[in-house]
C-alpha cells in the first residue's frame, strides 16, 4: 500500500495518514433512507451484540450513539444555506467531520488522527467523549457559521450533549479539548476559497451558459486534503471536436438525450429525472449514518466516527479535484453543440434536453464522480450487498432497488446521457476522479491496534 504523500509546502489542508486496508464487511442490506427521521434523534435500541436486556446506549456508554448522527444533520443543514459562509458545503462536513474523530481519538487512540496533537491541545484524560465531540463540532460550526439563523440549534444541541454527561470535571475536560481540537482543525484549513465564475466562450468547443435558464456558474478554487494540488488526478482532455469519437458521442446524446422523440425508454427516462435534480453527496452521506445508527459496528462510536470522516474528506477532494478539472477543460455542453454544431455536425436548433443543463461545464460528470466516490467509499467501509435508494431531499420520492452501489453508480451515471447533460466521456472520467479519491481516502486513519 502507498501512503499519502503529504504536501511540505504550498497546498494548504494536506491531511497526514499512511496506508490501511479496506474495512471489508460481509454484504448488508443498506436501509433505504427515511426523510421523517432526519428531524428526530436517533433512538437507542437493540444492539445484536450487547448482553440480553442490554441497550445500544448502554453497551456503548452513556448517550453517545445518537449524537454523531445529530451533530451531521445539523451541519447538513448549517453547510447547505450559502448565505452563512464563503466556505464550500462538503468542506464544512470534512472539517466536523475531521474535529469529531480526532477529539475522540485524542481521548481514547483506537484509530490514527488526521492531524496529531497540536501544541495548545489540553490532555485527554478523564475528558468525556461526548462532551470532547460535541465541543470540537460546535467550534467548527460557530466559527463557520456565526451569522446563521440556525445558531440557536446549534447551541441547544451543544447544551443537550453536555447535560448527558454526569461527571463535571468529565465535561470540563471534554469541553476544553474539543474546543482546542475544533479550533485547530479550522485553522489548519486555512482561508476560505476564492469564488471564481466559469469563463464564458463562444469559441467551438468552449463552455457558455445554457438554455432554458443561462446561468452562470460559480466555483471555488481550491485544494484538496488527500492529494498535493487540485490538478493532482487531472485526465486526458475530452475528444477532439472534429474527432469520430466526438461525433458519435454528440449522436448519442442527440439520440437518448432529447426532449422530443427519441431512442430512450420509459424506463431509461424515468431513471434520468429520479437522479434529477437531488445532492448525491448529501444523501450518500445520509446513507451511511443511517445505516450507522442501524445497525452499528463492531468498533461502535469510534468506528463509526472513522467512518463518518472518511467519506466527508473523499467527498470534498471529490469536489475540488472535479470542478478544477471542469474549469481547466472548460468543454461545451451537448445542447450548445447540437444547437450550434461544429464541423462535421449539422446545428440542430430547435432540439432540447430531457432536463435542464446545469450552469457550469460539462467534462467531468459531477453526477459520475460523485456517485463513484461515494459507492467506492460505502463499499469499503460496509461490503457489498442490495441497496434501497430513496433521496432525503426529495420527500415523496419513489424507492429504487439495486443489487449493489456499484449498480446505482452506474445507472446515475448512464442517466446524464438520457437527462441530455454529459457525453460519455464526461461520464467516464467523472467515474474515475470518484474511484480514485475513494481509494485514497480509504487508506486514511487507519485503526491502531
Amino acid at each position: 500500500m502507498t501512503p499519502v504523500r503529504p504536501v511540505s509546502a504550498a497546498p494548504r489542508r494536506t491531511i497526514l495518514g499512511a496506508g490501511a486496508s479496506l474495512l471489508a464487511r460481509p454484504a448488508l442490506l443498506l436501509p433505504a433512507f427515511a426523510p421523517a427521521a432526519l428531524a428526530q434523534p436517533v433512538p437507542a435500541q437493540a444492539d445484536p451484540r450487547a448482553a440480553p436486556g442490554m441497550s445500544r446506549t448502554a453497551a456503548r456508554g452513556p448517550a453517545q450513539d445518537d449524537f454523531l448522527f445529530r451533530w451531521m444533520v445539523v451541519a447538513d443543514r448549517l453547510a447547505s444555506d450559502p448565505q452563512t459562509t464563503q466556505w464550500p458545503r462538503a468542506h464544512t462536513i470534512a472539517m466536523v467531520a475531521i474535529a469529531i474523530h480526532d477529539a475522540l481519538n485524542a481521548i481514547e487512540p483506537r484509530y490514527r488522527r488526521w492531524a496529531p496533537r497540536g501544541r495548545g491541545e489540553p490532555r485527554a484524560a478523564g475528558a468525556s467523549p461526548l462532551a470532547a465531540m460535541s465541543m470540537a463540532a460546535f467550534s467548527v460550526l460557530a466559527r463557520r457559521h456565526i451569522a446563521s439563523t440556525r445558531s440557536a440549534e446549534v447551541e441547544a444541541l451543544l447544551q443537550e450533549a453536555l447535560a448527558r454527561v454526569p461527571s463535571a470535571s468529565g465535561r470540563s475536560a471534554g469541553v476544553a479539548l474539543g474546543s482546542a481540537i475544533g479550533t485547530a482543525t479550522l485553522d489548519r484549513a486555512g482561508p476560505s476559497p476564492e469564488k471564481r465564475a466559469f469563463p464564458v466562450s463562444d469559441a467551438e468547443g468552449r463552455w457558455r451558459p445554457t438554455p432554458p435558464l443561462p446561468l452562470l456558474g460559480i466555483t471555488y478554487v481550491d485544494q484538496p486534503m488527500l492529494f498535493p494540488d487540485n490538478a493532482s488526478l487531472r485526465g486526458p482532455p475530452p475528444p477532439d471536436i472534429t474527432s469520430a469519437r466526438f461525433r458519435a458521442e454528440v449522436e448519442e446524446v442527440r439520440r437518448m438525450g432529447g426532449a422530443g422523440e427519441t431512442g430512450r425508454s420509459a424506463a431509461q427516462t424515468e431513471a434520468a429525472s429520479f437522479w434529477v435534480p437531488q445532492s448525491l453527496q448529501r444523501n450518500l452521506h445520509r446513507f451511511l449514518l443511517l445505516r450507522l445508527a442501524s445497525q452499528p459496528p463492531a468498533g461502535g462510536l469510534w468506528e463509526e466516527a472513522r467512518m463518518n470522516a472518511v467519506l466527508a474528506v473523499a467527498f470534498a477532494d471529490n469536489d475540488v479535484l472535479l470542478f478544477a478539472e471542469k474549469l481547466h477543460y472548460l468543454f461545451w455542453r451537448p445542447v450548445t453543440v447540437i444547437n450550434a454544431g461544429c464541423p462535421g455536425l449539422r446545428p440542430d436548433p430547435s432540439w432540447t434536453t430531457l432536463l435542464p443543463t446545469p450552469p457550469h461545464p460539462e467534462y467531468p460528470s459531477g453526477h459520475s464522480a460523485d456517485f463513484a466516490t461515494g459507492a467506492a467509499v460505502l463499499t469499503g467501509l460496509l461490503g457489498e450487498g442490495p441497496v434501497a435508494y430513496q433521496a432525503v431531499d426529495r420527500a415523496g420520492q419513489p424507492i429504487r432497488e439495486f443489487p449493489s452501489l456499484a449498480a446505482a453508480s452506474e445507472e446515475c451515471s448512464e442517466s446524464r446521457i438520457w437527462a441530455g447533460a454529459h457525453f460519455r466521456s464526461a461520464l467516464v472520467e467523472g467515474q474515475r476522479i470518484g474511484r480514485a479519491v475513494a481509494a485514497r481516502a480509504l487508506q486514511q486513519v487507519p485503526a491502531l491496534r
